[in-house]
C-alpha cells in the first residue's frame, strides 16, 4: 500500500539492519542540548521586549527545528545496513527548513500561553517533525525500496505530536533553569523516542537485480555528517552564546535595577526625611511669625498708648502756653515770664518730636510707613525750612547757608518725608557744630540723580564710629553734650530715604566737619504743583469765630485747656459733655454749630458716638470735628473714612483749631465731610 509517496507494508521482509550505539548517544544528547537551548530562548522569547521578541521567536525556532533536524540525521548515520546508502541533498535541506518553520509557526500560535492554542501549535510542531522525519527518510538512496510497518508509523506520528504538545506546554511554563534542564531530558527522549520507533517500523527490501551504482549528484554518509555536525555546532554555539550573554545582561540590568530601587528608597527615605523637617521647620517659622505678629501688635498697641498717654499731658503744657503767649488783651507778660513760657512751649514741641520719631521709627521698622511720591522743587521746601531754623542757628552762632540752583531742580519723592529728612539733617549740622560754624545746604542735578547735600564744619565723626552712625539710639560718645535728643533722628533719616528710592551718603572728618548727601531720582520740573506756605497761625485774643461748640471729652485737664481757649478767642459758646452718653442728648437738644469730639471716651468711643449722630434725624447735619491723642494711621484712616468733617490730633494747635472750625461753619462749606 502506497500514501503520499510511502509504502507500507507488514509482510515486507527486508535485509538486517541495526544502530551504532556511539552514535545513538551522540543523536540523543544533540537533542537534550537542543532542547534546553530551545526552552531557555523560548522562556527569553516570553520576558523580551517588543523590539527583540521577533529575534528571540527565530533562535527558538531555529534551535528546536534543527536540532530535532540534526538529531534525526545523526539518527540515520547510525542506522547501519548491509549496503552503502547516501542522501539527497535537496530532500535533506528542504526537510530542516520544514522543521524549523514548522517549530516557528507552533511557538507563534502557543506564545499566549492558553490550553488550545498549546494543542494547537503542538499539533504543527508534532506534523512538521513527522514530515522532516519521513521526508528525511525519502532521502535516503540505496539498492532496494523502503516500506514501513503501519501501526509503528502511526505511533511515531503520535509521540511526536504529544512531545511536541508538551515541549510547547513546557516552552511556556517553566520558568527555573533546574526546570528547564529535566525537560529537556524529557523531550529529548520523546524526540529520540518518536524517531527511533519510526525507524523501528522502516524495512529495507534490497532489489536482486538493482546493482550499487554511483550518483555524483548524492552526498554520502561522512559528508552529511560533517556538514550536520558543523551546522548543529554553530546553531548550538550562537545560540548558546546569546542565552549566555543575554543572561549575563540581564542579571547587569537586574543589579543596576535593584541599585537604583535602592538609591531611589534612599531618596525617599532622605524626601520624607526633609519633608518632615521641612514640615517641622514650616511650623516653627508660622509659630515664630504668629509670635511676631503678636509682637507687633503688642508694640502698636504700646506706641499707641504711650502716644495717648504722653500727647494727653503734652495737650495740656502747649495748649495753656499757647494761650498764654496769644497776642492782644489787657494781661501783659514780663520778660522773665515770656522767657520761661517759650522754654515750656520750646521743651514740649522737643518731646512731641521725640514722640513722632519713635512712633515713625516704628511705622518704618513694621513696613508700615505711608510714602507719597510726587515732584518737588526741593530748593523751595530747603528755603521753607531756612526761616524754621535760622533762629536756632543764630543763636548757636552758626551761619546757616541754602546755596542757590543755577537751574531748575525737581526731585521725586514724599513731600513731608523729605522735609522731615531735611530738618533732621539740618537740626544736626546746628547741635553738633562749634560756635562761629557753618551749614551749608546745597541742591545738585547729576544726571537723572538730585543730590541734597547738608555739609557743615562741626565736630565730625571718629571713623571707627561710622558703622555705628545709622544705629537706633546710638549718639556716638555724644551723651555727655548738652545737645537734646534720643540718637533716633539718623537712624529715622537713612530709612526714610531708602522708603524713597534714595540713598543716604555720608562724608565726615573728626573735628573738620561732615557732609551729609541724600540721593534722590529727579524728576520734570514742570510736574512741580505750586504748594500755598505753610506758615504758623498765631490767633489774637478775642479773634475767634461765633460759633456755638459742643466738646465731649472726659479728660479734666483738656476741659480746662478748652474753657481757657474759648475764653481767650472771645465768640465761642462752648458746652461741654463729659460722658458720651451724656454729649448726645445735649447735641439733639443744644443742636450746636460744630461738634468737638475726642476719639478715646469710655463706656463708647468717638466712632460710636460719631455713629450714633448720624443715626438720628436731630443731630445728623451738625458737622463733627474729631480731637484725639491717637496718630496711627490706621485710627486716622478711619477717621477719614467716618464722615469726620476734620482730624486735629492733640497737643491741639489753637490756630488749627480756630482754622477748622471757621472751615465747618462757614455757609458754602456746611454739611461737606472730611474725605481720604
Amino acid at each position: 500500500m502506497q500514501i503520499l509517496g510511502l509504502c507500507f507494508s507488514n509482510s515486507a521482509t527486508g535485509v538486517p539492519t541495526h544502530h551504532d550505539a556511539a552514535l545513538v548517544v551522540l543523536s540523543y544528547l544533540i537533542a537534550v542540548v537542543a532542547s534546553f537551548t530551545a526552552l531557555d530562548m523560548a522562556e527569553r522569547l516570553r520576558t523580551a521586549a517588543p523590539s527583540s521578541r521577533r529575534f528571540w521567536h527565530f533562535g527558538a525556532a531555529l534551535v528546536l527545528g534543527g536540532g530535532v533536524w540534526s538529531m534525526h540525521f545523526i539518527g540515520m548515520l547510525a542506522y547501519r545496513t548491509p549496503f552503502t546508502v547516501q542522501y539527497d541533498a535537496g530532500l535533506t535541506i528542504i526537510s530542516g527548513v520544514i522543521a524549523v518553520v514548522g517549530v516557528a509557526a507552533g511557538l507563534q500560535v502557543a506564545e499566549r500561553a492558553s490550553p488550545r492554542r498549546i494543542v494547537g501549535g503542538g499539533i504543527l510542531v508534532g506534523l512538521a517533525v513527522c514530515v522532516m522525519h519521513y521526508m528525511g527518510m525519502s532521502a535516503l538512496r540505496g539498492p532496494g525500496d523502503i516500506y514501513y510497518r503501519p501501526l509503528l508509523f502511526g505511533l511515531s506520528v503520535l509521540i511526536a505530536l504529544g512531545a511536541s504538545t508538551t515541549a510547547l506546554w513546557l516552552a511556556v511554563t517553566l520558568r527555573t533553569a533546574r526546570q528547564r534542564a529535566m525537560a529537556a531530558l524529557v523531550m529529548a527522549v520523546a524526540i529520540c523516542g518518536m524517531h527511533f520507533v519510526g525507524m523501528a517500523g522502516t524495512v529495507m527490501v534490497v532489489a536482486p537485480d538493482l546493482a550499487e551504482e554511483a550518483d555524483h549528484s548524492l552526498v554520502s554518509g561522512s559528508l552529511l555528517a560533517a556538514t550536520i555536525v558543523a551546522c548543529m555546532a554553530l546553531i548550538l554555539g550562537i545560540a548558546s552564546m546569546c542565552a549566555y550573554l543575554d543572561r549575563r545582561l540581564e542579571a547587569r540590568a537586574m543589579a543596576e535595577a535593584g541599585r537604583l530601587r535602592a538609591i531611589n528608597e534612599d531618596l525617599e527615605a532622605v524626601v520624607q526625611s526633609r519633608t518632615i523637617d521641612l514640615t517641622t521647620a514650616l511650623g516653627a517659622l508660622d509659630d515664630q511669625r504668629r509670635r511676631a505678629e503678636s509682637a507687633n501688635r503688642a508694640k502698636s498697641d504700646f506706641l499707641a498708648n504711650m502716644s495717648h498717654e504722653l500727647r494727653t499731658p503734652l495737650n495740656a503744657v502747649i495748649g495753656f502756653a499757647e494761650v498764654m503767649q496769644m497776642p492782644g488783651g489787657g494781661d501783659t507778660l514780663s520778660p522773665r515770664q515770656s522767657e520761661a513760657i517759650e522754654q515750656i512751649q520750646t521743651a514740649g514741641r522737643h518731646l512731641l518730636a521725640l514722640i513722632e520719631e519713635v512712633l515713625d521709627f516704628a511705622k518704618i521698622e513694621s513696613g508700615k510707613v505711608s510714602i507719597s511720591m510726587e515732584a518737588i522743587d526741593p530748593q523751595d521746601l530747603a528755603q521753607g525750612l531756612y526761616g524754621s531754623f535760622k533762629l536756632a542757628a543764630d543763636r548757636a552762632g552758626i551761619g546757616l547757608v541754602i546755596a542757590s540752583s543755577q537751574e531748575a531742580v525737581a526731585v521725586r519723592a514724599d513731600h513731608l518725608r523729605l522735609r522731615q529728612v531735611l530738618s533732621n539733617l539740618i537740626s544736626n549740622a546746628i547741635k553738633y557744630n562749634r560756635p562761629g560754624g557753618s551749614v551749608r545746604v546745597e541742591i545738585r542735578l547729576v544726571g537723572d540723580r538730585v543730590l541734597l547735600s547738608v555739609a557743615d564744619t562741626g565736630l565730625g565723626i571718629p571713623a571707627h564710629r561710622m558703622n555705628d552712625l545709622f544705629e537706633p539710639f546710638e549718639r556716638l560718645g555724644r551723651e555727655g553734650l548738652d545737645v537734646e535728643g534720643a540718637g533716633l533722628g539718623l537712624a529715622l533719616t537713612r530709612r526714610l530715604v531708602e522708603a524713597m528710592n534714595g540713598v543716604l551718603r555720608v562724608e565726615s572728618r573728626e573735628n573738620v566737619g561732615s557732609s551729609f548727601t541724600v540721593d534722590l531720582p529727579s524728576a520734570t520740573p514742570d510736574q512741580v504743583e505750586v504748594r500755598a506756605p505753610s506758615q504758623g497761625v498765631q490767633v489774637p485774643l478775642g479773634a475767634g469765630p461765633e460759633a456755638s461748640v459742643l466738646y465731649i471729652e472726659d479728660n479734666a485737664s483738656n476741659i480746662r485747656l478748652m474753657r481757657h481757649i474759648a475764653e481767650a478767642l472771645g465768640g465761642l459758646e462752648l458746652h461741654v459733655a463729659e460722658h458720651p452718653v451724656e454729649g448726645l442728648e445735649m447735641a439733639a437738644s443744644l443742636k450746636p454749630d460744630v461738634i468737638l469730639l475726642d476719639i478715646n471716651l469710655p463706656g463708647m468711643d468717638g466712632f460710636q458716638v460719631k455713629a450714633r449722630l448720624e443715626a438720628n434725624p436731630a443731630t445728623r447735619q451738625i458737622p463733627v470735628i474729631a480731637i484725639s491723642a491717637n496718630v496711627l494711621a490706621e485710627t486716622m484712616t478711619r477717621g477719614q473714612s467716618s464722615g469726620f468733617h476734620g482730624y486735629l490730633t492733640k497737643p491741639i494747635s489753637i490756630g488749627a483749631l480756630v482754622s477748622a472750625i471757621q472751615e465747618v461753619t462757614a455757609p458754602s462749606h456746611a454739611g461737606d465731610a472730611l474725605t481720604a
